[in-house]
């Protein structure tokens, strides 16, 4: 399938279609909402994506997000580990980076950014 491609900030962004309100998906190496407005301008050209690449774009989709802690896009954010911080999402970086202090500091441990089970595709059936 074709979709469009729009340079947006001096970024390549592949317009995924209607989101959220008035956002369209985009993917521009990570996933984000970007206003629809921000699509006035024509294209630039298209992209054709195959239905497998499409499926792991709507995983990153799904997945990433933007992180609270260091403002960027993310192909993955897990809730914060910390309960006075109830709704913020952290990318790796910031998780690995939060790790480290918190158990010099604390001596205490917080899990691994890769065992949050919640992430879609992320279930015994899609391992199998």
């Amino acid at each position: 399938m074709n979709y469009s491609l729009y340079l947006i900030d001096d970024r390549l962004v592949i317009d995924l279609g209607a989101g959220e309100k008035s956002q369209h998906k985009a993917f521009s190496g990570v996933p984000e909402l970007v206003e629809t407005h921000t699509f006035y301008q024509e294209p630039i050209g298209q992209v054709e994506i195959s239905d497998e690449q499409l499926a792991k774009i709507e995983l990153d989709f799904h997945n990433g997000g933007l992180c609270d802690y260091c403002d960027e896009l993310s192909k993955k954010v897990r809730p914060s580990p910390f309960m006075g911080d109830v709704g913020s999402s952290m990318c790796k970086d910031c998780w690995d980076m939060t790790k480290k202090e918190y158990a010099a500091s604390h001596d205490e441990h917080i899990g691994d950014f890769e065992d949050y089970p919640h992430w879609k595709g992320n279930t015994d059936e899609t391992k199998q």
